[in-house]
């Protein structure tokens, strides 16, 4: 008897562990779609005193969907003479670039001892 309330209690987990599991990956697809739909995106992942990159490149003229991820600690970027302030409050914005040149993305939120180190290049093209 206890034996099939055992085997029961199994099914019944693996059943709500896949219901859970589909339900995440449906999710995660529906927001895929949803930025596909938002056009041109400009995505900052912030680590611990880096970005993931150190150049970014836009088109002038465009219109971009600009995001910042913390992956690893706590951080907030200023894109310096765009006026372009992301932070944990505010983790994205719309933003025409339409003057081309090389701007400093930077870390504004200071993170630790890593933190005046922590720069990159927006190049508007």
């Amino acid at each position: 008897m206890q034996k099939w309330i055992m085997f029961s209690l199994f099914i019944v987990a693996c059943l709500l562990g896949a219901g859970v599991l589909f339900d995440t990956i449906s999710e995660r697809q529906a927001q895929m779609a949803s930025e596909a739909k938002a056009g041109p995106q400009l995505k900052f992942v912030a680590s611990n005193f880096k970005f993931d990159q150190a150049e970014y490149t836009v088109k002038a003229g465009e219109t971009v969907t600009v995001s910042l991820n913390n992956k690893e600690g706590m951080h907030a970027m200023e894109i310096v003479g765009l006026g372009v302030h992301l932070d944990n409050n505010t983790k994205s914005a719309e933003v025409k670039f339409d003057k081309p040149g090389t701007y400093d993305v930077i870390c504004v939120l200071p993170c630790g001892p890593g933190h005046a180190e922590m720069k990159s290049k927006l190049i508007v093209q």
